[in-house]
């Protein structure tokens, strides 16, 4: 599969996008979205309007945990951990959820970008889980936080 790179926030972050993914329309001026051609799989790409430091970063994961548990419908938890992306730690929450009907495998990844969070979502139907569970993990792991980012943070 083919990817292609894309660089967010005046080139402070960058990532692989897998090449048949479409850049779609974002309500909001800090989301970038992607779909995948047939629409069963989203990727987005949101700074959030919370100020958040790598100190912070355990106590706010634990409370994206607890409002999951609380809102998300059907909400079952596969794995909750961390992970390194050249020095950056960043959160990660995979889990099931389901909405009108349908059943979804999610992945979240929350880190921190100019000290403020940077948010990414990965979304499929959970029959395709096992098909993109590799393609999210490609995409998460080449998640970087390049200079410009990092002098933002200073």
């Amino acid at each position: 599969m083919l990817y292609k790179k894309y660089r967010f926030y005046n080139d402070g972050i960058e990532m692989m996008i897998p090449s048949h993914f479409k850049e779609t329309a974002s309500f909001a001026a800090v989301q970038n979205s992607f779909t995948s051609d047939n629409r069963r799989v989203v990727v987005n790409v949101a700074r959030g309007a919370g100020s958040l430091t790598q100190e912070q970063l355990v106590t706010r994961m634990d409370a994206y945990y607890k409002e999951f548990t609380r809102d998300v419908l059907e909400f079952d938890c596969i794995a909750r951990g961390q992970r390194q992306f050249l020095g950056d730690v960043f959160g990660e929450l995979k889990y099931r959820s389901s909405m009108m009907g349908y059943s979804f495998y999610n992945v979240f990844i929350l880190g921190v970008y100019g000290g403020r969070e940077l948010i990414v979502t990965m979304q499929c139907i959970q029959e395709e889980a096992a098909n993109n569970e590799r393609i999210f993990d490609n995409i998460a792991d080449s998640i970087r936080i390049l200079k410009k980012g990092r002098d933002a943070e200073d």
